[in-house]
């Protein structure tokens, strides 16, 4: 009898505790699937402001060539703008309501009278799924004065993780409808649909808004067919656990050994070494970061910095870096006025008083330093802020040098060289792979490095792998300097003392370190 109510009692309570469990595994399910909408319709907004402030700012600049229209110096032009903005892909010449050239198709572009376009503001003209002559797509045009920009159509191909989301561009009335983007849900094709939810978010500071919406749907576990099996082997409780910790706990995990490796030294300093490209006299090094976990494999920076982005870890990261790199290498720097010593920063780190405080007391016991120290800002953020050219003026007046990291990818065009003043440009690797082919961007690194020249800015072009690529930049641009695997791979400051021999007896080359 006493085993009859127990078993009466283990199944009870077995049903109440599913029931509460399955009850806040739907709850959790949901509030995911909000989270996920939300986030969908969060990174929609942030392209379709990247594309109209870049849109905007390509179309000023094609409106300042001097050149006649659609002539062979305008076609370079428009060609250039046209491969260094990744949101765009054409821009061209639009006369009496045609467009009578483009920087891609030249002059052999099919044109046709535009209709009106269906929207005008501020002098902008804008026309939506607009078939392209010429091409099989349809696309959106934006024209200002002369100019016209084909927009590119993979701008809101967000990631494979938002595929689920239907997403609408409008402006602030919702009246014009910018674009729209269909979902894929396959994945959820065994899944009952519970409703449909949409979310709407628009910009402070642009008369755009996204509306994001998708399906939620029904907890798999709890569906009739599967609840049974799993009550009588006891699974929902571990489900209904796995549910809760899952949501979230994974990378507020990381997050969490993240902020404890910072604090306790985990991130190690690797230089790799930065050269003249005429005779490979060694220039100085470049900081790389690493983060070595107290358990487990070194993990990449390409890792952990955007993560460090995302929680508000990069200032205290980059001091960790800066702390670590002059304790290291403060002796090698003094005892050789000519190296440098370039430093991964981003734009928040450059915009918080505390860190300009911090790097200008870490070197106030030797502000000479400071001559030899590179800060190079990779540009993930808009760095047309005051606060921002206002702390750059205050580094640049302490004897820091200002450069622009990875400059001609991302979010780094040529507008930020008006609001701030730089030192010096670091060109990508993704041009210097494109050196010895037949690419287009070929062309781009040529006038980007012409352009640094004539604006006074010293240059360091990354990735060079090859004797090949190195005899090509040495060929169109021999006083600038490089860095890449061809001269050395990063190495510990254990390896850096034994090519520094007290006392330092002059420049070395590079090529004996390799």
């Amino acid at each position: 009898m006493a085993i009859k109510v127990r078993f009466k009692k283990l199944v009870l309570w077995g049903c109440a505790c599913s029931a509460v469990l399955g009850f806040l595994g739907q709850c959790a399910f949901i509030w995911a699937g909000v989270s996920h909408i939300r986030a969908a319709s969060l990174q929609a907004l942030q392209r379709a402001e990247d594309a109209a402030r870049d849109t905007n700012q390509a179309l000023r600049l094609a409106e300042a060539g001097s050149f006649e229209m659609c002539s062979d110096d305008d076609l370079v032009l428009l060609k250039q703008i046209t491969y260094v903005n990744i949101y765009i892909s054409d821009i061209g010449r639009i006369h009496d309501g045609r467009i009578v050239c483009t920087g891609l198709w030249g002059r052999n572009f099919a044109g046709h009278r535009l209709d009106p376009p269906m929207r005008t503001l501020g002098g902008y003209g804008i026309w939506t799924n607009l078939q392209i002559p010429a091409s099989r797509r349809r696309s959106n045009l934006i024209s200002f004065g002369n100019s016209v920009a084909i927009a590119s159509p993979a701008t809101f191909d967000l990631s494979e993780t938002y595929r689920d989301v239907d997403l609408r561009v409008t402006d602030g009335s919702g009246r014009y409808l910018y674009a729209a983007v269909s979902a894929r849900r396959a994945s959820h094709a065994e899944t009952p649909a519970l409703s449909g939810l949409a979310l709407r978010e628009c910009s402070p500071s642009m008369d755009l808004c996204v509306q994001a919406s998708s399906e939620l749907h029904w907890y798999p576990l709890l569906r009739p067919v599967e609840l049974l099996p799993l009550l009588a082997a006891g699974l929902l409780c571990a489900a209904g656990i796995l549910v809760v910790r899952q949501w979230g706990q994974r990378r507020d995990n990381v997050v969490d050994k993240l902020r404890e490796g910072i604090r306790d030294g985990e991130i190690a300093t690797l230089y790799q070494p930065i050269v003249c490209v005429r005779d490979l006299r060694l220039k100085g090094y470049e900081v790389l970061a690493r983060w070595r976990p107290g358990s487990g494999a070194e993990i990449a920076p390409d890792v952990f910095v955007p993560l460090a982005l995302q929680h508000q870890l990069s200032t205290a990261l980059v001091k960790a870096v800066v702390g670590q790199a002059l304790e290291q290498m403060r002796e090698i720097l003094s005892a050789d006025p000519a190296l440098v010593l370039a430093i991964n920063t981003e734009v928040v780190d450059i915009e918080e008083d505390a860190f300009i405080l911090f790097i200008l007391e870490k070197t106030s016991a030797s502000p000479e330093l400071r001559q030899q120290m590179h800060l190079e800002v990779t540009e993930r953020a808009d760095i047309c802020t005051p606060r921002f050219s206002r702390n750059v003026e205050i580094l640049r007046r302490a004897g820091f040098s200002i450069w622009i990291d990875d400059f001609g990818t991302g979010s780094a065009n040529l507008s930020h060289l008006s609001y701030t003043q730089f030192d010096g440009l670091k060109i990508d690797k993704l041009f210097t792979s494109t050196l010895n082919t037949a690419s287009p961007l070929k062309s781009v690194t040529h006038n980007l490095l012409r352009m640094a020249r004539e604006l006074d800015l010293q240059v360091v072009i990354e990735g060079i792998e090859t004797e090949e690529q190195l005899e090509a930049v040495r060929k169109i641009a021999p006083d600038i300097y490089a860095q890449g695997w061809l001269f050395g791979r990063p190495a510990e400051i254990s390896e850096i003392w034994k090519r520094h021999p007290e006392p330092l007896a002059g420049p070395a080359l590079a090529r004996d370190w390799v």
